[in-house]
Formats: structure tokens, C-alpha cells, sequence
């Protein structure tokens, strides 16, 4: 018998965030509003709050674009396929998501260990931790979550987006075209191929580039 439980009603994106078209701030400012009342460790551990993380993900991606002096309007999806929707000036793009997590890890298991140093008094980030290590950790994960992604084989081929769930992220460690070449074998399967890593969108596929966040405001969830 599985131990997923279905998502509680008020967790569920409202049906506001599908009806219409929204200003990136406006609906990454309502997805973070409608979260407050959930816990780091359930929002990002508990499979049945996947819609909120897509919401947040594709939020702060719209967040992104929109500040690199780009028209930007987002909106959910309410068919199966597919997940969001962004405006980009005259363009329409169809967009899905998969998640990049740490393989052999459950989920949210990271954000309980750094809420307990915070209440016994320790400090945040563990010594032994290696960030560096973490973010090269990311690449093969992200390669798999996009070659499964492709199996898929949608019609149309929709814009992708991998969100990159991994723990403390900074600058990218790799350039745009070197992601692109690692992902280059699934190209064909997707519009566009993206990356959210931390605070960064990298557009791999076509012509790959990175947009940085010049800055996030101060509701965001951690």
C-alpha cells in the first residue's frame, strides 16, 4: 500500500494561479503567501505538496526572466500536460518540470537535520559538508531527470524545466554550453531545455546562456 496521502484542499495551488495570466513578482509574492504556514521540511519532503514546489519553481523562474528586462507573464496549467505556461513578449511557451534531487535520499530529510542543529544551538552548516562537492554531485542527477523526462516522448515537445532541488547553492560550476553539451543527446525531445539552480536560470538548449536574479525579496521561501 503506498504512503502518499493526498494533498489537503488548502495546500492545493488556488484556482486564481491557473485562471489568468500573472506579473512574475505578483504570483511569486502569492505562491510564497499561500506556503507560509508550511514547514521547510513538509514543503520540500512531502510528495503530496509536489504542486506548491512547482508553483515555487516555476515562480521564481518567471521571477528571473522577468528581471533581465524581458516581458514575462506566467501561468499554471490545469491539463495534464503541461505543467506551467510563460509569455515571453509574443511567444507562448509550454512548459513542464521535473526535479533534480539527491539520489538515495528522502526527501526533506536534510531540512529536518538543519532544524534540529538550530534548536540544540549549532551552527547551520555542518563542517564536513562540502558544497562543491554537493554541486558536482548535482550534474549526473540533473542528465538522468532529463534522459527519464525524454522517454517521455511529448507531443508536442514542450520547453523543460529541471529544477535543481540540492542543498546550498551558488554560482553554477559549470557554463551554460557545458550543460548543454552533458543534456545535448535529449535536445530533440524539448523546445528548450532550462536549468533553476539557486538563483540562476540557465537556458541550455538553444543558445545557452545564464540569467541571475539581480535580486529576490525578502519573503522567499528558503
Amino acid at each position: 500500500m503506498s504512503n502518499r496521502q493526498s494533498p489537503r484542499a488548502e495546500d492545493l495551488p488556488p484556482r486564481e494561479w491557473f485562471d489568468r495570466w500573472w506579473d512574475p513578482p505578483e504570483f511569486f509574492e502569492a505562491v510564497n503567501r499561500h506556503s507560509q504556514g508550511i514547514s521547510p521540511v513538509d514543503f520540500f519532503g512531502k510528495a503530496e505538496l509536489k504542486p506548491l514546489r512547482e508553483a515555487y519553481a516555476a515562480g521564481l523562474f518567471s521571477l528571473i526572466l522577468g528581471q533581465q528586462d524581458l516581458p514575462v507573464a506566467v501561468r499554471l496549467d490545469g491539463d495534464r500536460f503541461p505543467d506551467f505556461n510563460l509569455r515571453i513578449g509574443d511567444e507562448l511557451c509550454l512548459f513542464e518540470i521535473v526535479e533534480a534531487y539527491p539520489p538515495g535520499q528522502k526527501r526533506g530529510d536534510e531540512y529536518k537535520e538543519a532544524a534540529r542543529r538550530k534548536a540544540e544551538g549549532l551552527p547551520e552548516v555542518m563542517e564536513e559538508f562540502d558544497p562543491q562537492e554537493e554541486e558536482r554531485a548535482a550534474i549526473p542527477v540533473i542528465v538522468e531527470a532529463v534522459r527519464k523526462k525524454a522517454e517521455k516522448n511529448y507531443q508536442p515537445p514542450p520547453c523543460l524545466l529541471v529544477y535543481v532541488n540540492f542543498w546550498l547553492f551558488r554560482e553554477p560550476v559549470l557554463s551554460p554550453r557545458e550543460f548543454a553539451e552533458r543534456l545535448n543527446p535529449w535536445g530533440e525531445k524539448f523546445q528548450q531545455t532550462w536549468l533553476l539552480w539557486g538563483a540562476n536560470a540557465i537556458r541550455c538548449r538553444p543558445d545557452p546562456v545564464r540569467f541571475f536574479a539581480h535580486s529576490l525579496p525578502s519573503w522567499l521561501v528558503p
